[in-house]
C-alpha cells in the first residue's frame, strides 16, 4: 500500500535546500527502482469520484443537461428510510392497540435493515454513475473546445491560402 505523504508534512527555512526537488528526486527513484524490480505498475482510480464539472462560459451547451447533472448530483444520496407508523385504530384499542404498537415497530426495523442494505448498494452504484456521468461531461466540455480552436485555426489556414 502506497500512502502519498504531502510535501508539507516538514518545514525547511533553509534557502539553500529545496525540499520539493529532494522529494520528487526520491520519488523518482522509487518508482525507477521499482520498475527495475518488476513491481506493478498500475494506477488505481480515485475514490472520490468526478465532481460536477459546472456549466461551461465559453462554450455553447444544453441547459437540459447540465440541469439535471446538477440535479442527479445533489439528490443521489438522499433516500428516507425512517418508519413511518401512523396510528390506526387497532394501536388505540386498550391493551393490544400497546402491544400492536411494539409489534409493528419491531417487524418495521427489521424490514428496514434489508431495505437499507439495498439502498446503501443502490447509492453506490448511483455514485458511481454519476461520476461517470460527470467525467462524461467534462471530457465533452474539453472536446468541444478542442475542436472550436481546431476549427479557428482550420479558418486562418483557409484564409491564408486565400491570400
Amino acid at each position: 500500500m502506497v500512502q502519498e505523504i504531502s510535501d508539507d508534512l516538514i518545514e525547511i527555512h533553509d534557502p539553500e535546500i529545496n525540499a520539493a526537488e529532494i522529494m520528487a528526486h526520491i520519488r523518482e527513484q522509487i518508482a525507477q527502482r521499482r520498475k527495475e524490480q518488476g513491481r506493478d505498475q498500475r494506477v488505481f482510480p480515485s475514490f472520490g469520484g468526478t465532481a460536477y464539472p459546472g456549466e461551461p462560459t465559453d462554450i455553447p451547451y444544453d441547459p437540459n443537461l447540465y440541469h439535471h447533472l446538477r440535479l442527479a448530483n445533489e439528490t443521489f444520496a438522499n433516500v428516507e428510510t425512517a418508519a413511518q407508523l401512523p396510528a390506526t385504530r387497532a394501536t388505540q384499542l386498550p391493551i393490544f392497540g400497546a402491544l400492536w404498537v411494539r409489534v409493528r415497530a419491531y417487524l418495521h426495523r427489521i424490514i428496514l435493515f434489508y431495505v437499507n442494505r439495498a439502498l446503501t448498494h443502490q447509492v453506490n452504484v448511483n455514485r458511481h454513475l454519476i461520476s461517470v456521468s460527470n467525467q462524461l461531461t467534462a471530457a465533452n466540455q474539453n472536446q468541444h473546445r478542442q475542436i472550436r480552436a481546431l476549427e479557428s485555426e482550420l479558418a486562418s489556414l483557409r484564409a491564408q491560402k486565400e491570400r
